[in-house]
């Protein structure tokens, strides 16, 4: 079909062509006839769930609780991904600029713009769901093709609300500040679910036990979150009640429909202002001020910080490792056996995340040149930015031996000394067997490297197996600390040819 050129039509299908380029490449072949497989074995699963339950329109009151808290996580998760969709279509494209400078119409680019963020973050739970409606158009089930219509207006609110955010956040922030700010709340709501499921490692048994009798008291038929609680309302739409979709879909569309319309002009605004208007110029007393002083090493640190400090896809990526870890922190409360399992994941959860800063700091220089040339010993410099690299981590978990520190000392101690050890090491395998990339390139970072990537994993599992067996079987530590000492080792006989190269640009 032929689409009249700077139509809003015409437009979306460039945006999901886009959405569909990142899918997956030369593995997206392998990923359709998988995911096909899997979706058609998924239709016959849903089958003999349907012959077990019946009559979708009475279920039982506990399934509204089970499955309408399983709708509103998806939802939380498609808000997430939603956030940080609208930071990608607003800021790290970088073409926004061009589009709208163009003949074409504001509004379509931004509704083009706002149905791709709502397709991609509803794709994979469309995947998941849209099952139950081709189960229920065969078996005679026909409300359950609600599924597409309610499915609709769920993605089109959490672009909503994605959008949303983003221009709340350009209009308060500035389009520089709102893009680290926006990616942080990306991972806060993508983090939020797992904080919440982790409740039953915080709270006793006892307690927990309690909580879900008096949840399960509330989803009666006549308590308040039973099938009639509004709370369920989009799982009724997705069941075929007609108010209850009918008013899903007036709260998507119209949410979707009022942030472009009244607050699109309001982002381009915003983004204008912040990014289009010069800096001011800088004073001699300004300059002066922000000359180098101090040692190399504090250059370097300062310098590797700030850079570090600019990079919101870091920092969210970041914060959420961290919030996955907090919950740990609690479990050991009263549970001494606990640190053994929960120390070594932390150690080589804190390892993971010293490959992939130091990476950034040695391998992602953005000036490599200009490093080479200056008048500073090389030895230095990677030294300098080991420690820029491993510093922030060791701050952020230090908490952890402090808690620790009070009831049990030794295991503190032994923490700290594997957690130093652990990052450590990642990091000089790093530097023994660099690989130059772009800091976009952080999850990749493997790629190209294949025996780096051996030798961290390798360092890394050592290094966790080593601190379990010091929390719980010292006889074997001295095997545990094999792997551990020879994937650096290994790294930096083996990988001379591959720092002559990095040196040599």
């Amino acid at each position: 079909m032929r689409l009249r050129p700077a139509s809003w039509q015409w437009l979306l299908r460039h945006e999901l062509r886009l959405v569909w380029r990142n899918v997956g490449g030369a593995r997206l072949t392998i990923l359709i006839v998988l995911g096909g497989l899997l979706w058609l074995a998924l239709h016959y699963v849903i089958w003999l769930l349907l012959r077990v339950v019946g009559d979708p329109a009475s279920l039982p009151p506990g399934t509204y609780l089970l499955a309408g808290s399983t709708l509103w996580v998806v939802f939380t998760l498609m808000l997430s991904q939603a956030i940080l969709l609208s930071v990608n279509t607003f800021f790290d494209r970088g073409d926004l600029d061009l589009v709208l400078s163009s003949p074409l119409p504001p509004r379509n680019v931004f509704i083009v713009r706002g149905l791709g963020v709502a397709v991609a973050a509803t794709s994979l739970y469309a995947l998941l769901l849209t099952p139950f409606a081709h189960v229920g158009l065969v078996t005679g089930k026909l409300r359950l093709l609600a599924v597409y219509p309610a499915l609709a207006a769920l993605g089109l609110l959490a672009a909503a609300i994605g959008m949303g955010s983003t221009i709340a956040l350009v209009r308060l922030l500035g389009a520089r500040r709102a893009r680290t700010a926006a990616q942080l709340l990306g991972a806060l709501v993508g983090a939020a679910f797992f904080l919440v499921i982790q409740v039953n490692n915080v709270v006793s048994h006892e307690r927990t036990a309690r909580w879900m009798i008096s949840l399960w008291k509330a989803a009666r038929e006549d308590g308040p979150l039973g099938p009639a609680s509004p709370l369920w309302l989009p799982f009724d739409a997705m069941l075929g009640q007609p108010l209850a979709l009918a008013a899903l879909v007036a709260v998507g569309t119209g949410s979707f429909l009022l942030v472009v319309a009244s607050m699109a002009r309001r982002f381009l605004d915003g983004t204008q202002e912040s990014v289009t208007t010069p800096a001011p110029r800088q004073t001699d007393a300004a300059i002066a001020a922000a000359r180098f002083h101090g040692s190399p090493w504090r250059v370097v640190l300062v310098k590797e910080w700030k850079l570090i400090g600019r990079d919101p896809q870091l920092i969210a990526n970041t914060l959420l490792q961290m919030l996955y870890l907090l919950p740990m922190m609690f479990v050991w409360a009263g549970q001494t056996s606990a640190e053994t399992v929960m120390l070594p994941a932390l150690v080589f959860a804190a390892s993971t995340l010293a490959g992939g800063m130091v990476w950034l700091t040695v391998a992602a220089e953005d000036a490599p040149e200009l490093l080479a040339a200056a008048p500073v010993e090389t030895g230095l410099l990677s030294r300098a930015k080991l420690v820029a690299a491993l510093l922030p981590i060791w701050i952020l978990l230090s908490p952890v031996p402090m808690f620790l520190l009070a009831s049990r000392p030794l295991a503190a101690l032994l923490f700290a000394f594997c957690l130093a050890g652990s990052t450590i090491s990642v990091g000089v395998v790093q530097l023994a067997m660099p690989q130059r990339g772009s800091r976009r390139d952080m999850r990749r970072r493997a790629k190209g490297n294949a025996a780096g990537g051996v030798m961290e994993l390798v360092t890394m599992a050592g290094w966790a197996a080593l601190t379990w067996c010091l929390l719980r079987a010292p006889v074997y530590a001295a095997l545990a600390a094999v792997p551990a000492v020879a994937g650096p080792l290994t790294a930096w006989l083996f990988g001379g040819a591959r720092r002559r190269a990095f040196a040599g640009g």
